[in-house]
């Protein structure tokens, strides 16, 4: 029964509350951030902590701002770039294609025409999936996300809003919680989980970040005009556990070879030789084996959480399961 409250508990929240509650934990973790600083400002000018860490935040908050207006409006001139260039992609594809398919003939004596009938077939199937996505059903729903949007504003203007009352009355507020006993046990198994859980999402995306960084450095150096695209979507598939940057660096490191870009294949494999070692390095320094989790156990409760949660089951998956984890350990559960 216990177990079973627990992760009902644990679902209900993450599937109902959580983004009901979203902007006033980042409210929480922005104030936690700034408060110690807000501290000795006060002590050293005077000036009240409540109006030095608006001046922090507010500062913080548009530095990131004007970084993700230079990302996005990088991101979509490279998409412009490349739906502009598809019929020299077509065309790069089909000599691709065309020499694949001699390979496979000298190697197997079968023609290459009937690999390559194969290869049109398949790709005409996967037009086929692209353009039928794009109807007016599924039109609606983007311009749905308009609420969405509006959403996501409010709720930014929450945590802003949030992050700054909290910092003014941080002392009060602290002392508020100790005082409820009814949740000193919740407030261990939080602690716990910030000691553990987040210390690992923190690292991943640190790891993630500085991926990201090298792999868009590096198609940069490769003179790729989709780097920012390429870094991104690399430095996102590194975070899954047991994939890596590998396996698509590998078979772009192929192609390119087949296509006589040696400078390119030879790049892709150094990459991902470059990225392999600083995930190695970064996980050792800042995880130090404190995180005791087989990455099976990671990738386990990545696949289930994508099944419950849908997209946001990336992260909400491992953090659901490290949540009831730690509550069923405070109350002996799991024992």
């Amino acid at each position: 029964m216990t177990i079973a409250g627990i992760v009902a508990g644990v679902y209900i929240s993450y599937r109902f509350f959580l983004p009901a509650i979203v902007p006033f934990l980042a409210a929480a973790l922005l104030a936690g951030w700034f408060y110690p600083i807000s501290v000795k400002i006060e002590k050293r000018t005077k000036i009240k902590k409540g109006i030095s860490g608006a001046v922090l935040i507010t500062m913080f908050l548009a530095a990131i701002g004007l970084f993700l207006y230079w990302g996005i409006t990088e991101i979509f001139r490279q998409m412009q770039t490349a739906a502009a260039n598809v019929p020299c992609f077509l065309y790069e594809g089909e000599s691709a294609a065309d020499k694949c398919c001699r390979t496979l003939e000298k190697l197997t004596g079968i023609e290459g025409k009937e690999y390559k009938k194969y290869f049109l077939k398949y790709l005409k199937n996967i037009t086929k999936s692209i353009f039928s996505f794009i109807n007016i059903e599924n039109i609606g729903k983007i311009v749905g996300m308009a609420k969405k949007v509006i959403l996501c504003f409010s709720g930014f203007v929450v945590m802003y809003i949030s992050s700054i009352f909290i910092i003014s009355d941080m002392e009060n507020i602290r002392k508020k919680i100790r005082d409820y006993s009814w949740i000193v046990g919740i407030r261990r198994a939080l602690l716990r989980l910030k000691k553990t859980t987040a210390v690992y999402f923190k690292a991943q995306i640190v790891i993630m970040g500085v991926i990201a960084a090298v792999c868009t450095v590096g198609f940069w150096m490769m003179h790729s005009s989709y780097f920012l695209i390429f870094g991104i979507s690399l430095g996102l598939l590194d975070a899954i556990p047991l994939i890596g940057t590998g396996t698509i660096l590998y078979p772009a490191a192929v192609v390119c070879l087949i296509r006589g870009q040696i400078p390119v294949a030879v790049g892709c494999v150094l990459l991902d030789l470059v990225t392999s070692f600083l995930r190695e390095v970064m996980e050792a320094k800042m995880l130090g084996g404190k995180f005791g989790v087989s990455p099976l156990v990671i990738l386990a409760c990545v696949y289930l959480g994508v099944l419950i949660f849908g997209g946001k089951g990336v992260i909400l998956g491992p953090l659901a399961f490290s949540t009831a984890y730690e509550l069923g350990k405070e109350w002996d559960t799991w024992d």
